[in-house]
């Protein structure tokens, strides 16, 4: 249950010199033979594979494992070209070390181990060989899975030394888009008491399909290969290997804490090369060590650091330019009080100062005519936990009864489409202090206390001790906290990272409002909580589940209560309500027509593969059925607006079928149950969906 290892791991993309022509072609252009052009992309791919790999990295670590829980420091690491390596790459694991589990993970193919109660029933077995040994005999046991549920073809070999009834190699291979051929070699430490691996390696080529083999995110170019020519594939000769080497196992040493579960030591990417050679001298070849410093030469030429930098901003909604950050989510949006919303955000970034920042923005709705804006700065008080304070000022817009939560609004969204039908808005203007860190292992802790002068932008009052209110002031106190108990996160230099998103997802969040501090005497609690969960299943499939719920206790306004998600316009015909789906909300709600002080939702989809209707469109099925409760203790508090309680539960149910075309989808749902509608054609909800693919 306890022990310890050293853990060195080299990756390369490469080619074999011998298995390419390096002949000259001709290519004619037309039948007569007349025109042509000479093709020497083979010749000249040879000649730069004989000399180096295309690419390589390197890594080295200490694991401990403490009851069950694995902790990781890397002690060394070098990505050829990279100064600062990719540390989003650090988290994934190829290949198990742990073969004991009941399903294992190669790659992006997750099977269930043949060698488990469960998985022996699924898999036919049969001795091929025996061998014998200077310990004595062992046998070649094949196996293979008897019927796939995916095309994916999983078959392997295991030797097993019949002293000991232990298995001392082991290797699966799986034929897909992909090829794969990974293999573990097993040794006895502990005194012999315990099996563990000393060598695995993976070997990838490309497959079925028509695909390019995809490593390390697509973020590795090969800007100085020729591509003149469309006869020759490289895909078809690249390969990707994947070496690791197990050593110094320690089944008595105690182990420092460590706060996450990977950590990289402040001096693992200024290791020298002597370093790595020491651990693994024997796998560093003649053409490894031409690779360093032929991709350092060509990241410098063609600024890939610079394009990955790019990249991983981009992904959180940042555009980077020098010392500022344009944030996307600003530029532009749209809803039916402001109209066209354009805007510009910016933010400073760690070129300027890891240690603190200033960001903003200014917006201008084409409709009301009115500019907002937002102003604020940021201190790090804590590296080790990635600790911040800001404050900042707002005069913006906010949705009536909003339903996310603190950790909803750092997530970056591409298309956000339900505030494009919204028409209910308070305007605040907010003075905000905030704390977030990530001090408690796994958890984001997020406090907040703002104090907001709040103007509902249409005809609404509220009633509060006896006492009428069109607009008020409100002093809230927020702590909020999202964890993630099953992710896997590394601690980098200069920030946190989640490196392999895990389920579920727990948000619990705890709102104040502090009566007689520079506000109106309205006193409330708000209790949240939200689990979100995705299952994965061994056929590629996937079910999600949502559970969400919130209370109000006290007397609150409108503007701080619950709509539970709607997203759909109040109009007659079916076409003319057709907007973008969103993915939590209610489909066939309309706009403003439940409001609560209570409420709870459950969400239940099922994602199935993809099937082909042409070359071009695959769409992925997904069917969902969806259930909220609400009630309301005091109504009448809320005067000039109408809207109904959900008591009796709205339910609506239906299918999408994402990524029809370029990401494009549609989507159908039907409502049913106490809140359906009298005529048949209200109760349908159909809209346009989109799923951004990043490749990653």
């Amino acid at each position: 249950p306890d022990f310890s290892y050293t853990f060195y791991e080299k990756s390369i993309i490469s080619a074999y010199p011998d298995s390419i022509s390096a002949s000259i072609d001709t290519l004619f252009k037309n039948k007569r033979k007349t025109k042509f052009t000479i093709d020497s992309s083979s010749y000249k791919f040879k000649k730069i594979i004989t000399k180096q790999h295309i690419y390589q990295t390197e890594k080295v670590a200490k694991i401990s494992i403490e009851k069950g829980k694995k902790k990781e420091t890397i002690i060394g690491l070098k990505m050829a070209g990279l100064k600062q390596p990719v540390y989003e790459l650090l988290g994934q694991e190829f290949m198990p070390f742990d073969l004991s589990k009941k399903q294992l993970k190669i790659l992006q193919f997750t099977f269930q181990n043949p060698f488990s109660n469960t998985g022996s029933l699924k898999y036919k077995f049969e001795i091929t060989d025996t061998l014998t040994t200077i310990s004595g005999k062992e046998i070649v046991l094949q196996f293979e899975l008897k019927k796939s549920i995916r095309k994916n073809k999983l078959k392997g070999t295991a030797i097993v030394d019949l002293k000991t009834n232990s298995i001392t190699k082991i290797t699966f291979f799986i034929n897909s888009i992909i090829n794969v051929k990974a293999e573990t070699v097993f040794d006895f430490f502990n005194d012999g008491k315990s099996c563990f691996p000393i060598s695995q390696n993976i070997l990838v080529t490309k497959g079925k399909g028509k695909q390019n083999i995809d490593f390390l995110g697509e973020t590795i170019q090969f800007d100085n290969l020729p591509n003149t020519s469309k006869k020759y594939d490289y895909s078809n000769d690249l390969f990707v290997k994947i070496h690791r080497n197990f050593s110094n196992y320690n089944f008595s040493a105690v182990t420092k804490k460590q706060h996450y579960q990977i950590q990289i030591d402040e001096n693992a990417t200024k290791t020298n090369a002597a370093f790595l050679n020491t651990i693994a001298s024997d796998t560093i070849d003649i053409r490894s060590k031409n690779t360093y410093q032929a991709i350092d030469s060509l990241v410098t030429a063609s600024k890939i650091e610079k394009k990955i930098y790019f990249g991983k901003k981009l992904i959180g909604g940042q555009i980077p330019f020098g010392w500022f950050d344009f944030r996307a989510r600003d530029i532009f949006k749209f809803n039916n009080y402001e109209g066209f919303r354009l805007g510009i955000g910016i933010q400073t970034n760690d070129r300027l100062s890891a240690y603190y920042k200033l960001f903003g923005y200014a917006a201008y709705g084409t409709k009301d005519g009115i500019f907002k804006s937002q102003f604020g700065s940021a201190f790090r008080v804590s590296k080790i936990t990635d600790s911040w304070i800001s404050g900042s000022f707002t005069n913006d817009n906010n949705e009536f009864a909003d339903l996310s939560l603190l950790a909803d609004n750092k997530r970056f969204r591409l298309i956000d489409p339900r505030p494009f039908n919204l028409s209910t808005f308070y305007n605040h203007q907010s003075y905000e202090l905030a704390f977030e860190s990530k001090f408690i292992t796994k958890v984001e802790t997020i406090l907040k206390i703002n104090r907001s002068r709040i103007n509902p932008l249409f005809n609404y009052e509220f009633i509060a001790q006896n006492k009428s209110f069109k607009f008020y002031d409100l002093t809230m106190a927020t702590v909020s906290f999202e964890w993630s108990p099953n992710s896997k996160f590394l601690q980098a230099p200069q920030e946190i990272l989640e490196v392999e998103k895990g389920f579920p997802k727990i948000i619990l969040q705890v709102s104040q409002a502090i009566p007689n501090v520079i506000s109106d005497n309205i006193e409330f609690t708000k209790i949240d909580a939200r689990i979100y969960q995705e299952k994965k299943h061994l056929s590629g499939q996937k079910t999600t589940f949502l559970l969400q719920g919130g209370i109000s206790l006290g007397n609150a306004p409108l503007s701080h209560l619950y709509s539970v998600a709607p997203n759909n316009l109040n109009r007659d015909a079916i076409l003319s309500r057709i907007t973008f789906a969103n993915k939590t909300s209610f489909e066939t709600m309309y706009f403003n027509e439940f409001f609560s002080d209570r409420y709870s939702l459950f969400q239940l989809k099922h994602y199935f593969n993809k099937f082909q209707i042409s070359k071009s469109i695959k769409p992925i099925l997904v069917v969902g059925s969806k259930v909220a409760f609400g009630g309301f203790s005091n109504p009448e508090n809320h005067q000039g607006i109408t809207f109904k309680t959900m008591e009796k539960g709205f339910y609506e149910s239906g299918f999408e079928l994402q990524n029809i075309f370029k990401g494009f989808g549609l989507s159908t749902y039907y409502r049913y149950g106490p809140y359906q509608l009298e005529k048949f054609d209200q109760n349908i909800a159909i809209k346009l969906s989109f799923t951004l693919n990043l490749g990653i």
